[in-house]
Parts: C-alpha cells; sequence; structure tokens
C-alpha cells in the first residue's frame, strides 16, 4: 500500500539479537489506512491468501466491536515490517529541562540516543507481521466510520524487512517465531481476572455474592479434574465456567447469547445481575429438585456430604464434573420445549448412581473404581434417550452404546418419562 504523505513517529530505538526495531505510536487511523496483511513474505500467492482465509475466519467483527464499544479498550504493540521508501530515524542529540536537570545529568549517552522519530516517506510498504487480527478489526472499524475524540494511539514496533531471498526467510522466521511462541491467556486467568467474559464475571459473583459456592465449597482449580484429596466441593471453578457457557448459550433463555458475544463484551450492571439471578435459580433448582445436590447446599459442613456422594465406592454423577456438566446439556435440551424449572424437574427423574447403568462401563469403572472420561458423548445420548431428547436414532445409539460396553447384545436402559 503506497501513500504520498510523509508522516513522523515519536519512537524509541532498540536493539535485540541481529534486529533493530522501533517502538513508536501511530494512530488508529494511520495503521488502518497505511498497514497491509502480511501477504509480501511468500512468492506463492496462493499462501497469501490462506493467511487472508484464517482472518476471515478470525476475530475481526469481534475486535471491530470492541474498539467501537469499550471504553477501557487496550491492544499490545503490532510488529509491523518495512521496506521501500526511506524511513529515517533522527535520535536527540541533547535532551533539556527547565525543571529536572538533576534528572536529566543522569542520563547516559546510550539512553538519550536510543530515543528520537521515525519518519516515513509515504512510499514505504508496511504490513504486519504480529497483530493480523488486530489489523482486520482495525481495518473494519475504520471502513466503516470511527468518530473518536482524542483518537487512539497504539503502540507499534517497526522492523526492517528486504525482498532478497535471506530477507524473506529472516521475515517469515520472525513472523512464525512471533505467532507459535504468543502464549494464549489461559483459563484460569480468565476466570480470575477477565472483566469482559461473562462466565468469568458470574463465576466470582457466585463465589463471592453468593452461598452456594462461598468457602471451601468449590475448588480453585481452572480445569476439569477434581482433586482427589478433596472432600469439601462439590466441583472446580472450571467446571462452573463451562456449566455457566452451556446455561448461558445453549438454554431457551431471555439471557441466550453466542459464546463468543458473552467472551468479547461487557454488558450492563443490569444485564450482568440478570445472568447472576439466572445462574443462581439454576443452582437452586437443582438443589430443590437433586436430593443429593440440596443436602450439599443446604449443609453448614459439606466434607460428610461429598464423602456419601464422590468417593471409590461410586456415588452419584452430579458430584462428579463430568456428570454435572452432561446434565446441564441435558437440561439445555429439555429447555427447548419446557421451562428451565421443567426441564431440572425431568432431568432429576434421571438414575445418578455411578455403579449402575447407564454410568457402569461409561463413566465409571466398576473394577478399577476411576472416573472414565472416553464415552462421554454416548453417555449423553443415552441419558437424552432416557428423557426422549437423544440426538441419535435409536438404531445408532445402541450400536454405539454396545460398541462402548463391549456388550453386543446390550439394551438401552429403560426410559424415565
Amino acid at each position: 500500500m503506497t501513500q504520498t504523505s510523509e508522516l513522523i513517529l515519536p519512537a524509541l530505538r532498540g536493539i535485540m539479537g541481529d534486529w533493530v526495531y522501533y517502538s513508536c505510536l501511530m494512530s488508529i487511523a494511520d495503521i488502518g489506512t497505511r498497514v497491509s496483511f502480511a501477504e509480501d513474505i511468500h512468492k506463492n500467492k496462493k499462501l497469501s491468501e490462506m493467511i487472508q482465509r484464517q482472518l476471515k475466519k478470525g476475530r475481526s467483527d469481534q475486535i471491530a466491536s470492541y474498539l467501537r464499544e469499550q471504553e477501557e479498550r487496550f491492544f499490545n504493540s503490532l510488529v509491523i515490517a518495512t521496506y521501500g521508501g526511506a524511513p529515517n530515524w533522527s535520535g536527540l542529540d541533547d535532551l533539556k529541562s527547565e525543571t529536572r536537570k538533576d534528572f536529566v545529568g543522569k542520563l547516559d549517552e546510550e539512553t538519550i540516543s536510543s530515543v528520537g522519530f521515525l519518519t516515513l516517506t509515504g512510499k514505504e510498504v508496511l504490513f504486519a507481521i504480529d497483530g493480523q487480527h488486530r489489523l482486520a478489526g482495525i481495518k473494519k472499524v475504520i471502513s466503516s466510520g470511527l468518530e473518536q475524540d482524542p483518537p487512539d494511539d497504539i503502540s507499534v514496533i517497526f522492523v526492517a524487512h528486504r525482498k532478497t531471498t535471506k530477507g524473506l526467510q529472516r521475515t517469515r522466521r520472525l513472523f512464525t517465531t512471533l505467532n507459535k511462541t504468543a502464549k494464549p491467556v489461559s483459563k484460569g486467568d480468565i476466570i480470575a481476572l477477565d472483566e469482559d467474559d461473562v462466565m468469568a464475571i458470574t463465576v466470582r459473583r457466585l463465589i463471592e455474592e453468593s452461598n452456594l459456592f462461598g468457602s471451601d465449597r468449590i475448588a480453585f482449580v481452572a480445569s476439569n479434574n477434581m482433586p482427589a484429596t478433596n472432600f469439601a466441593s462439590l466441583t472446580t471453578i472450571g467446571n462452573l465456567y463451562d456449566v455457566l457457557t452451556s446455561l448461558f448459550s445453549r438454554h431457551k433463555s431471555p439471557v441466550k447469547q453466542n459464546p463468543k458475544s458473552l467472551q468479547d463484551r461487557r454488558p450492563s450492571e443490569e444485564e450482568l445481575k440478570i445472568f447472576f439471578d439466572f445462574a443462581q435459580d439454576y443452582f437452586e433448582d437443582l438443589s430443590k429438585n437433586f436430593s443429593e445436590l440440596g443436602e450439599f447446599f443446604n449443609s453448614n459442613e459439606t466434607e460428610s456430604v461429598v464423602r456419601k456422594y464422590r468417593g471409590n465406592h461410586g456415588g452419584s454423577a452430579v458430584f462428579r464434573p463430568i456428570g454435572i456438566e452432561i446434565f446441564a446439556e441435558i437440561i439445555a435440551r429439555l429447555s427447548q420445549k419446557n421451562t428451565i424449572s421443567k426441564s431440572i424437574e425431568i432431568a432429576a427423574k434421571l438414575p445418578r448412581e455411578l455403579r449402575s447403568k447407564p454410568y457402569a462401563g461409561l463413566m465409571w469403572d466398576n473394577n478399577t473404581k476411576t472416573i472414565l472420561n472416553n464415552h462421554k458423548i454416548t453417555l449423553r445420548e443415552v441419558l437424552g434417550h432416557m428423557v426422549n431428547c437423544s440426538k441419535f436414532s435409536e438404531k445408532d445409539l445402541i450400536e454405539r452404546y454396545s460398541k462402548a460396553l463391549g456388550q453386543e447384545d446390550a439394551k438401552l436402559p429403560e426410559r424415565v418419562i
């Protein structure tokens, strides 16, 4: 993308390894109009088109909405390669301060030489090698008209690119290194810190503001694996997050939304209260209809209840994270034709003893007295069959059930409704 206007950017010059780079501030409008995608690092245009297809599958719509609607928005630096034109670095030879002469005197020559301005003539080709989805979102929101006062300044890092064989290899290596080593935010960090994700916010509020999951009633583990030594908690925060995702995105209710929308844009406080109340009502309804959950939620000392329903003796399916999640999915299906309360009432008719059908051989191994995780879908559909909401035909389900159990003549459990 060729530009004709000159652009002067405040910059810091740095060196890492054999890369010289410039950390600059660039307006969102300039980024949207001047910077292109990393198609120039491939001679083969089909490889460039593959990058573009990946971007189209990505998060540009969510990022555009984030830029337009989120007042507390913030980005990491984009890494931009430049070639052509005549970019020029102008360092500051001298710093003066009328108020802090002592401070200026402490700056060494190397520090002073790192501060200056980067001038772009407008004839350079600029393309992002890290932050392409952010760039796609910026371009989308700029093209649709973005009014900001003052306009956003975004941190960018410029590196030089050369259109030689070695230059292409060098830039491609940097591209893949930056993208391979980028570590996604962990699920635990999202639950603990995210202020936009509705499920994370609701998990924290259920822990802090309700009597359901306070104190030791929930294990602070980001996965669905309950520690074997835990006999105080019903489940983990990771499992609670997954159940809320199902509750808010699959159950037929006024709060139902796409999971991505629930993760990327913080609702108003009034809407958050609706989500919280809905989640609280859900677990209170579970407590009323599932007697073992009623014992747990109504107990001041949970350990005796947990030991009763979770251990090497088996116990109840809803005292295992996988069981809580499967029941949430069954209730979601039932809610397509019933109220949430009625759906919970129907689901409560299902058996829950792990040593018996349909859990034995699908979720519980009676020989090793351990949980099985390989037949989650089959178990879900068998339970669905028992309340008339399986997605599989009876023929296909019998075949799947028989194969999972290793019994050619296996028969599906009787329906409960």
